[in-house]
């Protein structure tokens, strides 16, 4: 991507929840601008009884700080304290074309 100084860069975040939480944390998402947002069922090897969502959403930088910060707040509410939360920067692997489609176009 062209470096262009009224672009904000984006992040990818990725975060771990227990079964039933990702609508929770899809409205909290909600006030962040999240533009992308993907959620599917997993299981790891650290509990093979245990099915995990994982969320992956696209975040402005100046929205990730706050975002993560208000996620983890609400991490300690869940029953299940195995949530993890972790950021990804897109800095070099997309183009102005796929920005402007994870932004809605916006240069704000």
């Amino acid at each position: 991507m062209k470096k262009n100084k009224n672009l904000t860069k984006l992040y990818l975040l990725v975060i771990s929840l227990p079964r039933g939480k990702k609508e929770i944390i899809g409205d909290l998402l909600e006030e962040y601008d999240v533009t992308v947002f993907l959620s599917v069922m997993a299981k790891g090897s650290f509990d093979k009884d245990v099915s995990k969502e994982m969320m992956f959403c696209i975040v402005k930088e100046n929205k990730i700080k706050d975002a993560m910060f208000r996620i983890e707040d609400k991490f300690s509410s869940f029953k299940s304290k195995v949530s993890m939360l972790y950021a990804i920067p897109l800095e070099s692997i997309i183009g102005v074309s796929s920005y402007m489609a994870l932004t809605n176009g916006g240069l704000r």
